[in-house]
């Protein structure tokens, strides 16, 4: 694979934001461990924000994000397999490819980032910190953006037969 200079820009702050949340995860377990405290889980108290917190120490609350998880993977690789040689990663405005509109993509018209939600909001079932909340929650900003760039892109290369699929599948489920 050769990475062009833009590439580099493009990828340069998905690498900056891992290395960040990792090393503020870290810094966080480390001064934690000093204080002899959790220092990434919710807090545990009696406050209406404890109270939701609750909701993530529940083990049938991390066993429906397994449940998440499994079934999202399962979801992509079919939706990748699919797709074929139509997968991409982002918008290439280089290389004109199908409509691909059967298996998951006679549901979902985005199943791929749909599995991708998935997964992370069972990410957070399962850990159900404050780290992967953010995480989440960013994720979730991150997915809706660049499913409307890709959209964008869909129109401009399919036109009507794109608004028709539009018409019959929704964006997400």
């Amino acid at each position: 694979m050769h990475f062009t200079g833009s590439d580099f820009w493009r990828f340069l702050p998905l690498v900056h934001a891992g290395v960040f949340g990792a090393t503020a995860v870290a810094g966080r377990m480390l001064i934690a461990r000093t204080n002899r405290h959790d220092a990434v889980s919710f807090s545990r108290g009696d406050s209406a924000h404890d109270f939701v917190a609750r909701w993530f120490d529940q083990e049938w609350t991390r066993w429906i994000g397994v449940a998440c998880m499994v079934v999202a993977l399962i979801w992509v690789i079919c939706a990748q397999a699919t797709m074929g040689t139509a997968w991409r990663m982002g918008v290439d405005t280089r290389t004109r490819t199908e409509l691909i509109t059967t298996g998951p993509f006679a549901l979902s018209r985005n199943p791929i980032y749909l599995g991708i939600r998935a997964t992370i909001l069972g990410q957070l079932l399962v850990v159900g910190t404050w780290p992967v909340l953010m995480i989440w929650v960013m994720s979730e900003l991150l997915v809706q953006i660049q499913v409307r760039f890709e959209e964008e892109h869909m129109f401009r290369l399919h036109a009507q037969r794109y608004a028709d699929y539009c018409s019959r599948v929704r964006r997400w489920i």
